[in-house]
């Protein structure tokens, strides 16, 4: 009884085992078919490419030209644009956008200066030739002096109410400048005090002098020579008038 089963089991394992063979060895005819046909079509292509050229070769010992690959044909649209991109010229402006030279003010660089009054809402426009500090500038430069200038402003401009001065625009051919002001914001013009027993007057900036009046400290009311030697802040000429001239009475 046990050899019948063991023979069976014998059977049965032989059985697998040539199916398996079978299967592997079709599996292996269709893979090596496929591959044949493959081979077959590459075969033809090259055949086929080798056909185009001697074709080529012949249109161009005709007419002198060699026409364009059947094969990736394109719209003439997009051949256009290849040929185009492929010529020099049409190349440059790239080349020279990345090698573009820092701007810089030059003795035709033109200069345009916004004035702008907040207090009355006044636009003015006004052009200027550069000047000699103004030349060979660059972006950063003028940023810096325009800075600078309004740290340490002028008077005239102090007593306009300069507040603000920016850089709108920079380029080699023009440059704008603008400037904000606001008469409201100066506090006053002027500065009377007693210096060396004389009346003197300064401007806001108690630096620069704006008249020596040649008045007499020793003369003036009690009243008027204490207030004087603390100093006094006028804001407007006719105040100052006023002022000068009771001193002299």
């Amino acid at each position: 009884m046990d050899m019948k089963r063991a023979i069976r089991y014998i059977g049965c394992i032989v059985a697998l085992g040539a199916m398996f063979s079978i299967c592997y060895y079709a599996s292996y005819r269709a893979a090596l078919n496929r591959l044949q046909a493959q081979e077959k079509q590459q075969g033809m292509n090259v055949k086929f490419d080798e056909k185009q050229k001697q074709a080529e070769n012949m249109f161009s010992n005709l007419v002198g030209t060699v026409p364009e690959l059947a094969s990736g044909e394109e719209t003439d649209g997009a051949a256009a644009n290849q040929q185009t991109a492929a010529k020099p010229e049409e190349e440059e402006p790239a080349a020279e956008a990345n090698q573009i030279a820092e701007a810089v003010i030059g003795p035709k660089t033109k200069i345009v200066v916004e004035n702008i009054e907040k207090s009355t809402g006044a636009f003015i426009t006004e052009e200027i030739s550069p000047t000699a500090v103004l030349l060979g500038m660059k972006r950063e430069d003028l940023e810096s002096y325009l800075a600078n200038e309004l740290q340490n402003m002028s008077i005239s401009e102090y007593e306009k109410g300069l507040y603000a001065s920016e850089l709108i625009r920079f380029s080699d051919n023009k440059v704008v400048i603008r400037k904000s002001y606001d008469a409201d914001r100066v506090d006053y013009l002027y500065y009377v005090v007693i210096k060396n027993g004389e009346v003197v007057v300064y401007y806001s900036d108690r630096k620069t002098v704006y008249e020596y009046t040649g008045i007499n400290a020793l003369e003036l009311a009690e009243e008027t020579r204490l207030a004087l030697l603390q100093g006094m802040e006028i804001k407007t000429a006719d105040e100052l008038f006023a002022l000068l001239e009771s001193c002299s009475s």
